[in-house]
């Protein structure tokens, strides 16, 4: 049995689906029971888009463009607070669709679910960054 790596998946059949690692995106993605679809990403992505990247180490990256700017993208995973320049050669692909919790049901990024989801991004953001304060801090906010 051969592997490929996702880029020779992109590169030959211009998508690869597989499962999420780690809990930067959630409550969207989870780990290890989220599966999702990326397409080899053509032209700029737009705000919201969830990229595929991979850093110069070779750690691969999914996270949600919040930035698009001439040279690079400002990108954080949904459940971070920090924000990461990403140079646009870096860029592998794009998410089209998932399988939430090893579902059969594919939801597209088109689909009127994700885009209710996606109305609640600043909310989400705002909880994150208050969560990193020190706790008295957070508590006169949240008065």
């Amino acid at each position: 049995m051969t592997y490929s790596t996702i880029e020779q998946e992109l590169d030959e059949q211009g998508h690869s689906l597989f499962q999420t690692v780690g809990d930067s995106m959630e409550p969207l993605l989870h780990n290890r029971k989220s599966t999702v679809v990326i397409e080899k990403v053509s032209g700029t992505l737009k705000k919201y888009d969830v990229a595929l990247y991979r850093r110069p180490g070779g750690e691969y990256v999914l996270h949600r463009v919040l930035k698009v700017r001439s040279s690079d993208y400002l990108i954080c995973g949904d459940n971070r607070t920090y924000r990461e320049p990403v140079p646009k050669e870096w860029i592998l692909g794009v998410m089209t669709g998932f399988y939430p919790d090893e579902s059969s049901l594919l939801i597209s990024c088109e689909d009127q679910e994700y885009r209710r989801y996606l109305q609640t991004l600043g909310r989400r953001y705002c909880i994150c960054w208050t969560k990193t304060l020190p706790r008295r801090i957070r508590n006169k906010i949240m008065r």
